[in-house]
């Protein structure tokens, strides 16, 4: 918006699973997330979808329709985090009596989250795995490229951003699997 108002909402979607989203009481359908996505797009407001992977109830089935979820609402940018179930919490005393725990660190030395959960079918290295294949997957198609070269065309500092943030992204990426896996026994 040109005249200095409201530019850019963060939006935790968390999941693109009705079951999921009823798991941790969201108290947000699906349907009423894309309604209001589309109020924003057609507003003009940008929006930094936030999301997780790793909630009850999740499965490989249901990370890709959280994939296509985010691909469909097609946010500005997008940040997907662990679910951590810290002490205390209502997550964490459902996955500690139902043995889905499996550590209590939640970051590894250099600050990278840590997978601290793992369910029957989906595994704790299939969750984190999932991190960086969901970035790839919406990050990585033809309309946010065609999005993201109109932008470096138009603005040369937009491209500066834009190219640092790429780079950010690859050497991220590449230190998190890199210390995932010094840290997994037999890697």
């Amino acid at each position: 918006m040109k005249d200095g108002g409201l530019r850019l909402f963060v939006v935790g979607y968390e999941s693109g699973n009705e079951q999921i989203l009823k798991n941790i009481r969201k108290g947000v359908s699906i349907e009423r997330a894309r309604r209001f996505t589309k109020d924003c797009h057609d507003l003009g407001i940008l929006i930094h979808g936030t999301f997780i992977v790793g909630l009850p109830g999740e499965t490989l089935q249901t990370i890709e329709e959280t994939i296509r979820f985010a691909r469909d609402m097609d946010p500005e940018t997008l940040q997907v985090s662990l679910a951590s179930p810290y002490p205390g919490t209502h997550f964490y005393e459902y996955v500690r009596d139902h043995n889905f725990l499996v550590q209590n660190v939640y970051n590894d030395a250099a600050g990278y989250q840590k997978c601290t959960v793992s369910y029957p079918g989906l595994s704790a290295e299939q969750i984190f795995d999932a991190v960086e294949r969901f970035y790839r997957a919406y990050y990585f198609r033809p309309r946010y490229f065609f999005k993201a070269a109109k932008k470096m065309v138009r603005s040369r500092d937009e491209r500066r951003r834009m190219l640092r943030e790429a780079g950010e992204f690859f050497s991220t990426m590449r230190k998190r699997r890199t210390t995932a896996a010094a840290a997994t026994p037999n890697a």
